[in-house]
């Protein structure tokens, strides 16, 4: 994708998140904002988004690991690469793991297909723990509470969703002849526009045998697996008590279960290829479902706000820094890093 397109797409959602802030009304935003009762509970937010990405790097270390031993400062660098570059393509939060898993090639000398077979782990883990809470939360709501029948649908559409998205990535990660029947139904499509794509079908192949063999060799580290798993619903708790809290800060008491919603809907529609970062898609959903528990509008869009600009733009900041500073680490296409990761094996 373009640097011109991206920007543009990059602009669009934030015109949407300025249209929104229009609607609700910026100074009733403001007034929210101002009176806020702790505002010391949004900086330990801060603190905390920080923190759940440190889990994330141990994390991905540990599964790196399996094949070189990676420092957990890399790995964190390359998770806030990955975070930059998924904010800024809309591909479903997945424009940023080849570069991830590049940077690791770079620094530490980890093959590219190993490591981005680790990534793809990191994101089985990720969407693991995602399911089971999102089942809780419906079964909480259905026998617990008196929900809507719209959060019921809401709440079941996420897990339908989630649970056909993890099942392709795991059958296209463990089926050899699958992915490769994929990987190739797409090159000829894309060979339509350009036949010399084509030329790419022996190593694109080679590419998808190194990386199922990587994937295969996770199963036989159950050890580290589980306790991926773990840090995966340590995380995942992190990133929910960290809008609780952006909550609480405001002053506005509300049920952690109903944070947990919020969060969850939000991130599974951050995964959708909207816009970039789910810029707009997210704040609007959130906005929604703030409002579709009792929130008053101006508190309802300001804590949508404030918890995106701690988990959208200070991460992207943060991630747009690293970018700068590993720059040289980065020069080089991932697409010709994997071509001659695909030429050494041949």
């Amino acid at each position: 994708m373009s640097k011109a397109r991206s920007t543009a797409l990059l602009l669009l959602g934030l015109c949407s998140v300025l249209l929104m802030i229009h609607f609700v009304g910026l100074d009733e935003v403001l007034a929210v904002i101002r009176q806020a009762e702790r505002p010391y509970l949004f900086l330990i937010a801060l603190c905390i988004q920080f923190i759940s990405l440190g889990l994330w790097a141990v994390r991905w270390k540990i599964l790196l690991s399996l094949f070189n031993s990676v420092q957990v400062k890399t790995a964190f660098k390359g998770i806030l690469i990955g975070i930059f570059f998924n904010n800024v393509t809309p591909v479903a939060r997945a424009g940023g793991e080849p570069f991830r898993a590049y940077y690791v090639e770079k620094k530490e000398g980890v093959d590219f297909e190993n490591a981005f077979a680790a990534v793809a782990i990191d994101r089985i883990l990720d969407s693991l723990p995602f399911l089971i809470i999102i089942m809780i939360s419906l079964l909480y709501f259905v026998f617990l509470l008196d929900i809507s029948i719209q959060m019921i649908i809401i709440l079941i559409i996420a897990l339908v969703s989630n649970v056909v998205l993890l099942s392709l990535v795991l059958y296209f990660s463990l089926n050899l002849k699958a992915a490769k029947k994929l990987a190739f139904s797409i090159l000829r499509f894309a060979a339509r526009f350009s036949k010399k794509l084509l030329q790419y079908e022996g190593k694109v192949e080679s590419a998808i045998e190194h990386y199922n063999k990587a994937i295969m060799a996770f199963s036989a580290h159950k050890k580290q697996l589980l306790i991926s798993l773990l840090l995966s619903f340590i995380f995942w708790f992190s990133v929910i008590l960290r809008n609780y809290l952006v909550v609480q800060a405001l002053g506005y008491d509300v049920s952690f279960m109903a944070i947990v919603v919020i969060q969850m809907v939000g991130t599974l529609v951050g995964v959708l290829p909207i816009l970039p970062g789910g810029l707009g898609s997210i704040e609007g959903v959130m906005i929604f479902l703030y409002f579709s528990f009792n929130f008053p509008m101006p508190v309802a869009a300001s804590a949508s706000l404030l918890d995106r600009l701690i988990s959208f733009w200070i991460t992207t900041a943060c991630g747009a820094l690293i970018v700068v500073m590993e720059r040289k680490s980065l020069t080089r296409p991932v697409t010709i890093a994997l071509e001659s990761s695909c030429t050494e094996d041949s």
